[in-house]
């Protein structure tokens, strides 16, 4: 900026402090934001199946920086002095991001809470701390090993570089999957690589609960696709169930969940489409306690979090 140029080292100096106090303060507001949103499942309501969905394709966010916001979100809640140290720049987003996995990994370990009165102890022991440091302070407080997290790099190919560490157990369990996979392997791909057999246990793990394997998935069907094949007769013919039965079967279940492939929620302003396909469940539009049926029409696939959150709304809970 040309402006800058005009500035004397001291006014430059003193500008760009003055920029880092706003931004500190900013930083704040913003995780009050994203807290407050949080709250109120307000990315449920406009067809985000998660907050982290919600800031990456709502606001651009880096998958890093989303979750890096919403774990500083989550604990503000808990520890509401970390608004004072984040402003003073006492504590900053990555620091908030180990504490929140080593405190993660802690309750894993042992079962138990880490209570509010521990978390803010622990931010005052991290405090101005390095990263480094803030690691060692949170492994000796918390009495854990620190681990190397796992490291995700898109590449050019649309492939993607994935570095992992395995536990003891771990790694023996894919060995002895690799062996008794060799003859597949061998086949198939004329390979034992690592990628090759993670492609055959997912291809046997898919063929198992959708029967389809990777290379056959069916990409995710909008509603509008699902609305045309059910006026379709030959598909409600495919789909056709026994309304009159109290509970939906496993058989029907199923049907559903291979009709629709993905989230079927819409926002209503919008019309986006969730389109999740993580924990899918089948749901009512009208609910049973509506007059709903069991018929093709009546039914469609939620992801969990909208399938909750469809219910509470329907319920008077929101």
């Amino acid at each position: 900026m040309q402006v800058l140029r005009k500035l004397s080292n001291q006014e430059l100096e003193i500008s760009l402090k003055d920029l880092v106090q706003k931004e500190r303060r900013l930083l704040h507001v913003i995780l009050e934001h994203i807290k407050e949103i949080d709250s109120r499942k307000l990315y449920l309501e406009k067809a985000y199946s998660s907050l982290y969905e919600y800031l990456v394709k709502e606001f651009g966010y880096s998958g890093s920086a989303a979750m890096r916001r919403i774990e500083a979100a989550r604990l503000l809640n808990e520890v509401p002095t970390m608004a004072q140290k984040i402003q003073e720049g006492a504590l900053n987003l990555s620091q908030i991001g180990e504490l929140s996995r080593s405190i993660k990994e802690k309750e894993k370990a042992t079962g138990q809470r880490v209570s509010a009165f521990q978390k803010s102890e622990l931010v005052a022991k991290i405090e101005s701390k390095t990263t480094l440091d803030t690691q060692r302070e949170l492994a000796a407080a918390l009495d854990l090993p620190v681990k190397e997290f796992e490291k995700q790099k898109m590449q050019k190919d649309e492939s993607l570089r994935l570095e992992i560490t395995l536990s003891k157990e771990q790694h023996q369990k894919l060995l002895q999957c690799k062996d008794l996979a060799a003859h597949l392997l061998e086949q198939k791909h004329m390979d034992s690589s690592w990628a090759s057999l993670f492609e055959v246990l997912a291809d046997q793990y898919l063929q198992k609960k959708t029967g389809t394997s990777s290379k056959t998935l069916t990409p995710c069907r909008t509603t509008a696709d699902v609305k045309a094949n059910n006026n379709d007769n030959n598909e409600n013919k495919e789909y056709s169930v026994n309304i009159s039965n109290k509970t939906l079967t496993p058989k029907t279940r199923q049907m559903i969940l291979k009709r629709d492939t993905c989230c079927q929620y819409q926002d209503p302003k919008t019309g986006r489409q969730c389109q999740s396909t993580y924990a899918l469940q089948t749901d009512h539009k009208t609910s049973r306690w509506s007059g709903g049926k069991h018929e093709p029409q009546n039914l469609q696939a939620l992801c969990r979090r909208h399938n909750q959150y469809k219910y509470k709304k329907e319920a008077g809970f929101l």
